[in-house]
């Protein structure tokens, strides 16, 4: 069999195990891609994410699979000069490796020589899944003095599953108001995700997580959140008052590292101010922090034998 249908053939067979669609799928290896390829198989992938999304179609189910080439990180990540906005509904980025929760080998983050872009990546289009992927904001040539985020959400209708997102990944980027996740979207989803960072103190007025705007049901399932902060004020979220709904944690776990040099335990996990709507915390793991708030401003439901410890906190 001639190279080309072998590659058709392979290409179709992954395809069919993986993802069925009546879009196009292409492949992208930021190693051994190649410009000028056509990223219709692994054989002839793209080297960059920004290729394939540029051939993507919206509305069709377009894929796109970022394949891991190595166990080693500058080896195996598509990294950014410039912010990353992914701008096309219902066109879809897989990772291709172990399925691991923490830093996935399908990866992207910024070129350490890149000139200073605050956001790393953004979803602004609708109905994406986005799977199996790490996001890892670390150093530029000429990092932001103000605030940054490594995933900013707001598109709608979004599923983000299996991802590791990872802000504020050099001491130099601990600038107030810098965060992990931003999402202003609506009606987005999380699953099995990791979100944080232990490896780099957060020493000022940061955060994970921040739900801003007026986005309505919001939704983590099975959600690791972590950070190691000297922060006694830091907050794991921020709820803005203007979300409406609900937004809910579902068998989440939330941990602020201890027994690390600077560390402390903040007097409270989510920072919030009454909304038009409810904060549901249901069957959580809380490690390191106080309270879980700091006013009676959310609804807490602990699952256990006994049934206790259920109600507002």
């Amino acid at each position: 069999m001639g190279q080309t249908n072998f590659d058709v053939v392979t290409a179709n067979a992954f395809i069919g195990s993986q993802f069925l669609t009546q879009g196009n799928t292409f492949f992208v290896r930021p190693v051994n891609g190649r410009d000028g390829n056509d990223g219709k198989s692994p054989k002839r992938a793209f080297k960059t994410l920004t290729e394939a999304l540029a051939k993507c179609t919206a509305g069709q189910n377009d894929v796109v699979y970022l394949m891991a080439e190595s166990d080693t990180a500058s080896k195996t990540t598509d990294y950014q000069s410039v912010a990353l906005n992914w701008n096309k509904d219902l066109c879809h980025l897989i990772g291709v490796n172990a399925g691991g929760m923490i830093s996935q080998r399908s990866r992207v983050a910024p070129l350490s020589t890149a000139a200073t872009f605050p956001n790393l990546f953004t979803l602004s289009a609708n109905g994406c899944l986005i799977q199996n992927i790490e996001f890892f904001q670390g150093a530029t040539a000429t990092n932001p003095t103000a605030a940054s985020t490594c995933v900013t959400v707001s598109g709608e209708r979004n599923r983000f599953v299996n991802c590791m997102i990872a802000g504020i990944g050099d001491t130099s980027l601990d600038d107030a108001n810098s965060n992990s996740l931003t999402v202003t979207g609506e009606e987005n989803l999380f699953q099995h995700c990791y979100i944080g960072l232990d490896t780099v103190i957060r020493a000022t007025s940061v955060t994970e997580v921040v739900i801003s705007g007026a986005p309505a049901r919001i939704i983590f399932e099975n959600c690791h959140f972590s950070t190691w902060t000297s922060g006694s004020t830091f907050k794991m979220i921020s709820i803005a008052s203007s979300v409406t709904n609900f937004v809910k944690f579902t068998d989440c776990d939330f941990v602020a590292l201890q027994n690390m040099g600077g560390a402390v335990a903040p007097t409270g996990l989510i920072g919030i101010t009454t909304m038009a709507g409810a904060v549901i915390v249901r069957n959580p793991f809380m490690y390191g922090f106080a309270q879980f708030v700091t006013a009676d401003n959310a609804y807490v439901q602990v699952l256990g034998f006994n049934g206790l410890a259920t109600g507002h906190l």
